[in-house]
């Protein structure tokens, strides 16, 4: 934030939205942390990403603007190249020709500089608008399509060089040309943000697969010794033998692009026609988010945070693998992590690097399990526990009895619904006398596709598809239940809204744009522990706790589609 943190204090202060108290605990973990006071407000969820920028857009007189509720003007789009996004960090969003006036959104509305030179560069006269970083990360994939077309064209000349490239002069301007190429390819990724690159190796080269919002697109056809090159790059940067090639490896790298870090989870395999390559890309500004950025209601947030209050006790995070999962861990140790606590974590692997955590990384090959790890750090003195996944029964054997003795634990458990991590435990042979006073909350979530927000489309969905739905999942009865909790106004299938998207050019005709979570949230409280101790089975834990108000995953998507977030059919996967 461009805002000297005594300038933000007076203007928080003024908006009535955070006490003098609140400040000085925000400012003494910002500083411990070494993170933005923006940050720690947002991850906590002190103060709404949306609501914190409006404020501030206020008190300075520059007009906020939120990208991602906004269509971007396509003749923006064809004006400016991505330099003006990483070099200015600046969203270009809106034109006019007559007036010649463009509407562009700065991360720094203040920086004059950035204003100025942006000015020249356009030659046209600047409405500067402030927005924040989310919004801006959101928007700069639309300017990636000028980086899709250098890496086309400089695959292109690489190619042409192919056949000269043992000259002494012509190998170093090809392996420059190929070094240039890797460049682009992070730069790709930073705007396209994929979760995961595949590299795969084919009969005539090798391709370069991307897979966004869960989709995996090809996207760059590299001839042989190109993809050989590019294969060869990314060992060097993993510090792996180049000259290896029929073993499996898995290591790491981290690239800077425009002042902020990506890094990559490398394995490599061998394959029929050579090596295979998965990156996992470890974008750290994208784990900058807070409970509410993950898909969780106001509600959820509430009951979460007053869980995380507790001095001791288990908080679950289930669902199946890429459900988000570690997303929400990792949501969470941001939150519990203040000043006055010890906490430690055994991962497998470590992920994302959190400041003032003691991180630990399982080594099977050397006897260092989850089970092993777990022994130890507890003798370490930690007051909170964060135990990557809960994988047989001596871990969860451990991960129990620390939550009994007086520590706070975070977990993952692969289970399909929260009441049946309940079971899942005790089929590892936990007993239901420990498990109940042990439980504070459990989450079950689901990752699915949103709805590209330049595109919606609303329609009212036809009675027989409704009546489709009901078979499978009761539709109309959690419309009834979500009507009495006061969220839904009608029942009536001919008055509900769905939405759908048309596609465009900023969804490249997918019509999704990000993911985010459906959750369902069991907590334990003194009803729900008693079921538990009498060892009742799944089925009555569930009539309870659904008769107490628990919105299941389908009823929880029910009302993100109802809300426009999701589609029916991304509903529908829910309960496949």
């Amino acid at each position: 934030m461009f805002i000297p943190n005594d300038s933000l204090k007076k203007i928080l202060l003024k908006a009535g939205v955070i006490d003098e108290a609140t400040w000085n605990d925000v400012v003494t973990n910002a500083q411990r942390l070494g993170v933005p006071v923006e940050d720690i407000l947002k991850e906590r969820d002190i103060i709404a990403g949306h609501v914190f920028y409006e404020i501030v857009s206020r008190a300075l007189n520059f007009s906020y603007i939120n990208l991602k509720a906004i269509d971007i003007d396509e003749r923006v789009l064809n004006l400016f190249d991505d330099t003006v996004v990483g070099k200015y960090k600046a969203i270009p969003f809106a034109y006019d020709p007559k007036t010649r006036h463009v509407k562009v959104a700065f991360l720094d509305p203040s920086n004059k500089k950035n204003i100025a030179a942006l000015q020249r560069k356009c030659r046209a006269k600047i409405d500067v608008y402030f927005t924040g970083t989310s919004s801006f990360k959101f928007a700069s994939k639309y300017y990636q399509h000028s980086v899709s077309e250098a890496i086309k064209k400089m695959i292109e000349k690489s190619a042409r060089h192919i056949t000269n490239r043992h000259e002494k002069k012509r190998k170093t301007s090809w392996e420059k040309d190929v070094q240039k190429l890797f460049h682009s390819l992070i730069e790709f990724v930073y705007y396209t943000q994929p979760s995961d690159i595949h590299i795969e190796a084919q009969k005539d080269g090798g391709v370069i697969k991307m897979r966004i919002d869960g989709f995996l697109k090809d996207e760059f056809f590299l001839p042989e010794p190109i993809h050989k090159e590019i294969v060869s790059i990314i060992k060097h940067e993993s510090g792996i033998h180049t000259d290896v090639h029929h073993q499996t490896k898995d290591s790491r790298f981290s690239r800077t692009i425009f002042s902020e870090t990506i890094s990559f989870r490398v394995s490599i395999i061998p394959t029929y026609y050579g090596e295979k390559l998965c990156l996992r890309v470890l974008d750290e500004s994208r784990q900058k988010t807070s409970l509410r950025d993950l898909g969780f209601s106001d509600e959820y947030v509430e009951m979460i945070k007053q869980e995380m209050k507790k001095p001791y006790g288990l908080i679950l995070v289930t669902g199946p693998t890429g459900s988000g999962k570690s997303s929400t861990l990792y949501s969470l140790l941001k939150f519990l992590n203040i000043e006055g606590v010890s906490i430690a974590t055994i991962e497998d692997p470590v992920e994302y690097a959190v400041p003032h955590v003691n991180q630990t990384q399982v080594d099977v090959d050397n006897g260092f399990t989850f089970a092993a790890g777990l022994r130890t750090i507890l003798r370490q003195d930690p007051n909170i526990v964060m135990v990557g996944e809960i994988r047989d029964s001596e871990t969860a054997a451990i991960t129990i009895q620390s939550a009994l003795t007086g520590h706070i634990v975070i977990s993952t458990l692969h289970s399909n619904t929260a009441v049946g991590a309940i079971t899942r435990l005790k089929n590892m042979d936990m007993k239901p006398y420990l498990l109940a006073p042990t439980l504070n909350l459990i989450v079950s979530q689901r990752l699915v596709k949103m709805i590209c927000p330049y595109c919606p489309e609303k329609y009212s969905a036809s009675k027989e598809l409704l009546d489709r739905i009901d078979k499978d999942a009761k539709l109309y009865q959690s419309l009834e239940k979500l009507q009495k909790r006061g969220v839904l106004a009608t029942t009536k299938p001919e008055e509900l809204s769905f939405y759908r998207s048309k596609g465009c050019v900023k969804c490249k005709g997918r019509g999704t744009a990000g993911r985010i979570g459906v959750f369902e949230i069991l907590n334990i409280d003194s009803e729900m522990s008693h079921l538990i101790a009498s060892d009742k089975n799944e089925h009555i834990i569930q009539a309870k706790a659904e008769s107490n108000g628990m919105l299941t995953l389908f009823e929880d998507g029910l009302l993100k589609a109802l809300n426009g977030y999701i589609t029916l059919e991304e509903l529908m996967r829910i309960i496949e």
